[in-house]
């Protein structure tokens, strides 16, 4: 669906729930990225790309002071919350805890009726929970004639899934869906919050595809990855793995496993950032095919977070045609990005979804 038929879908779903028009509706896409992964909450650089995929939240006030009644999907799919509750593992926790930080001592006097719209997968790797973070807040804030910049609405939505959902994430998702556009990447240091938005070749399709494997990170393997990555900070007494250079290469050799890797990963993975940003200014394509590939190798060896199904899919799209490919997104199952030249995509599609049966095409920009 576009941008407006899903925002449509959230405000159809409001009258049907609530039996009247929202009062404000917002929206903010998922995200793909293309590189740097895990390096966010460990203070170094990213490269992620909005996409024309995304939520729609529409909200009104509505109830007592504190309550949030939500609906999403369809209108069986109802959930009544207060802001006080603590957290559940729902979807709503989402939703309690972007209004909890978005509002903090200035709740308002009603409670909020909200609707909510995707065509984004959940567990897939695509950042299906920022993007739900960001368009409540900027709906909410639009309700309630708040002004918030998009860096800061992304600050906020980090601090709920950070403080209240219970997932150690750092800022590039909630950073890239709200201060991003489809259609452009962005280039981030984490730890500074300086931006640049990039131009992508003309020559290529980024081909996003889900392996089949959902994921849902507050229950896989993410908060063991930062519990290791802050191990290993502890080892080699840095503040932060994103503080070492290639000199540390050797520090980090004497590292038990698998700290060792987890460090290794880091320190790669930011150069190859800054390494492929080089290479989309120059137009050097085949290094940038290559950093894609570098950096599924990483994940999956060095960092551990790849799945056998992740592991093929990135195998096969690379044999039936794609430049680079690798694992995007939090990993333990989800989806891939894989860079295909723009007269090869019917062909590529064609072919993963033959070779693929349990994989699905999500996007192609």
């Amino acid at each position: 669906m576009s941008r407006d038929a899903v925002t449509q879908s959230a405000n159809d779903l409001f009258q049907q729930a609530f039996g009247a028009v929202p009062t404000a509706t917002d929206y903010a896409p998922g995200r793909v990225n293309l590189l740097g992964e895990h390096t966010d909450y460990n203070g170094g650089l990213v490269f992620p790309m909005p996409l024309a995929l995304g939520t729609a939240v529409a909200i009104s006030f509505g109830g007592s002071k504190g309550t949030i009644d939500a609906v999403s999907g369809d209108a069986a799919n109802r959930v009544v919350r207060h802001i006080e509750d603590t957290p559940d593992k729902a979807w709503t926790d989402y939703l309690v805890g972007s209004l909890k930080v978005l509002f903090d001592d200035n709740l308002p006097d009603r409670g909020l009726r909200i609707a909510i719209a995707s065509d984004l997968p959940t567990g897939s790797g695509l950042s299906s929970s920022a993007a739900i973070e960001v368009a409540l807040m900027r709906a909410a804030s639009a309700l309630t004639g708040r002004e918030i910049s998009p860096v800061d609405i992304a600050i906020l939505a980090r601090r709920a899934e950070n403080e209240y959902v219970g997932m150690p994430c750092g800022i590039m998702d909630q950073y890239s869906v709200s201060v991003g556009s489809p259609g452009k990447a962005v280039f981030l240091d984490t730890r500074a919050l300086e931006s640049e938005v990039v131009d992508l070749p003309d020559s290529h399709n980024f081909v996003i595809i889900h392996s089949g494997v959902s994921h849902k990170l507050t229950e896989d393997g993410y908060e063991k990855r930062v519990e290791e990555c802050n191990a290993a900070c502890a080892a080699l007494d840095v503040k932060m793995l994103s503080d070492l250079d290639v000199e540390s290469l050797d520090r980090i050799e004497q590292l038990p496993a698998p700290l060792d890797g987890r460090a290794r990963h880091i320190l790669t993975e930011n150069s190859r950032v800054k390494k492929a940003l080089e290479a989309l200014r120059t137009g050097n394509l085949d290094d940038f095919s290559r950093f894609l590939v570098e950096s599924h190798a990483s994940q999956r060896d060095d960092f551990a977070v790849s799945v056998p199904e992740v592991d093929a899919l990135v195998e096969g799209a690379i044999e039936v045609g794609a430049d680079g490919a690798r694992l995007t997104g939090g990993g333990f199952g989800g989806s891939i990005v894989a860079f295909v030249q723009k007269p090869r995509v019917p062909a590529f599609v064609t072919a993963i979804e033959s070779r693929f049966p349990k994989a699905r095409v999500l996007a192609v920009t």
